[in-house]
């Protein structure tokens, strides 16, 4: 696995597990924003899987699902942004610049 795609598994395995938090203490508190919080785990999640496949695509073909789950968060999963940003960054090449 190339270094790139090796950075990229890190920190989209990072939103993913910061987003997975964040949901249980949602479900746990049945806090309205449950939903959206669930829909952006469950896209990190499909990302970290096909980025961790045998042969998976080029890391800026994430760059598309990135944006999109970035502005899935919006102001309501304000502490995932940041890390979905980070890994779309290292999509960009741009790691220090979301």
């Amino acid at each position: 696995m190339a270094l790139a795609h090796q950075n990229l598994v890190v920190a989209v395995g990072a939103a993913k597990e910061h987003a997975r938090t964040v949901l249980q203490q949602f479900e746990h508190r049945g806090d309205g924003r449950t939903g959206r919080s669930s829909s952006v785990y469950l896209a990190l999640m499909v990302l970290h899987k096909r980025l961790l496949s045998t042969d998976p695509p080029p890391v800026q073909h994430f760059v598309p699902d990135l944006e999109h789950i970035t502005r899935a968060c919006g102001d309501k999963l304000a502490s995932v942004k940041p890390l979905v940003e980070a890994a779309l960054g290292v999509a960009r090449g741009t790691p220090h610049q979301a």
